[in-house]
């Protein structure tokens, strides 16, 4: 964006990726999260605009920002399109498009379609039941001028194979007059997910794994690495190739703490959207104790972003970011902090090497403070990895071959990495085999093979965009 930071949704920014593009504010204008509840015990919803939080209101308030978000969304597709250069801009509909009674104030479906004039799909979800109904009743609720610049009909979320919906595809397109499209739900995708709604899923299992494997032994030997689910985790994207490595099992913790090394293998601290609060709750909640045992007791720890600037020995935020003075860290790695205004916020993509091994690898650095090493001559810690991006001699992180931490978001995609981070090297040759080509598969390649092989080809979409 102009400003060169702000925050989008995680949907957003994996399209984004998708498109091989660094993510811009204008690709989510809008975002609403939940804002909880007031003090007149009304809900609400904090406003994102252009990556910056402009109000937290009650959703009837909401309407009369309509007009002037509307004019906004077409302003920001303007700029994709002269920033980009791209020859076509996709827009995702949100919610249902036939909310007839909300129609006068929807900026995000059909009303876009006639101020752009452009074609568009129904994607009905058949895992809810009454697909029948969600189209032919979509058609009835929208005008002939409407219908007319729709192209195709996607039933998505498909259990089991697409020849079992027979003959539904056939009897649709002649109820309606559309193409269909049968696009049967894709297991284990492994794709992000929203911070807050992966945090919850993830979070629902905690209490059966305290119950029933706080000292149960692992089979094939995997590797048990605990995530810290503080309360203002972020980035859990970070995680999700490591979630899909069968070599490890990946518990989310937040109120069981485990047995630590060799019950543990190891833990990773995530990021954070409060790091020093984060940091308070870790230490009150019993955490500290149990990291600075891990760490005696041989097992390994890394820290990501705020994680890594949380195992530290000192967070100052002489700009009152997250308030006053300084805080101190779990003095687990030999670094000093400083935050910084989410003004001054590091965004840019990286290629590294673990300078340990030359293991490869490659994320984004996404963070709003500096961290130094305090390292003494007899300290046996070291720098992580060496960007390898023409950047001078730039490193990164810092560790002593069991506690790290990296401000390198995505450094889990390399599955080298995985191991060299969170195993220690006498566990290694323990690990499980598996097949590494699949490991290397990229969900959003897999996921685009799926759709082609539904029939939702390039060349089928392009006519579509092109169709008078």
């Amino acid at each position: 964006g102009k400003e060169g930071y702000g925050e989008i949704g995680t949907a957003q920014a994996m399209q984004a990726e998708a498109c091989r593009l660094i993510p811009r504010v204008e690709m989510n204008p809008v975002l609403l999260k939940s804002g909880g509840k007031n003090e007149k015990g009304e809900y609400t919803c904090s406003v994102v605009v252009l990556g910056k939080q402009v109000a937290t209101e009650t959703y009837g308030e909401l309407k009369s920002r309509t007009t002037a978000l509307r004019s906004m969304v077409m302003e920001s597709h303007a700029a994709l399109a002269d920033a980009t250069d791209a020859d076509a801009i996709i827009l995702e509909g949100a919610g249902s498009c036939t909310e007839l009674n909300l129609m006068d104030r929807d900026i995000v479906n059909l009303p876009l379609v006639r101020q752009l004039n452009c074609p568009w799909l129904l994607v009905a979800n058949i895992d809810v039941g009454g697909v029948f109904a969600q189209v032919v009743g979509t058609k009835a609720c929208v005008s002939e001028r409407d219908w007319a610049l729709c192209r195709g009909i996607v039933i998505n979320k498909l259990r089991g194979e697409a020849k079992y919906f027979e003959p539904g595809p056939q009897m649709i397109e002649e109820m309606v007059g559309k193409p269909v499209f049968v696009v049967p739900f894709l297991y284990k995708l492994n794709l992000p997910e929203e911070d807050g709604l992966g945090i919850e899923r993830r979070l629902a299992k905690e209490a059966s794994l305290a119950a029933t494997m706080s000292n149960h032994p692992l089979q094939r030997k995997r590797a048990r690495v605990v995530v810290i689910a503080y309360p203002h985790t972020a980035i859990t994207s970070d995680l999700v190739p490591l979630e899909a490595d069968e070599r490890f099992q990946v518990e989310w913790r937040q109120s069981s703490i485990p047995e630590p090394y060799p019950h543990t293998t190891a833990v990773i601290l995530p990021g954070s959207r409060l790091t020093r609060l984060d940091l308070k709750w870790l230490k009150e909640s019993g955490w500290g104790t149990f990291l600075r045992l891990q760490s005696n007791a041989g097992g390994h720890i890394l820290g990501l972003c705020g994680g890594y600037q949380m195992l530290g020995r000192t967070i100052d935020d002489p700009e009152s970011v997250e308030g006053t003075g300084e805080t101190n860290g779990l003095s687990l790695l030999p670094t000093s902090t400083t935050i910084h205004a989410p003004e001054s916020k590091i965004i840019k993509p990286r290629k590294a090497t673990l300078l340990s091994t030359g293991v490869i690898v490659e994320g984004f650095e996404l963070h709003c403070g500096k961290t130094v090493a305090v390292i003494d001559d007899n300290d046996a810690f070291e720098p992580l990895l060496k960007f390898d991006d023409g950047v001078g001699e730039e490193t990164d992180g810092l560790t002593n071959g069991r506690v790290a931490g990296t401000y390198l978001h995505g450094i889990l995609r390399s599955p080298n990495a995985r191991v060299e981070l969170l195993v220690p090297p006498d566990d290694r040759a323990a690990l499980p085999a598996i097949d590494e080509s699949e490991l290397i598969i990229d969900p959003l390649d897999r996921l685009a093979d799926h759709l082609e092989a539904c029939g939702l080809t390039f060349d089928v979409l392009n006519g579509m965009l092109h169709q008078a």
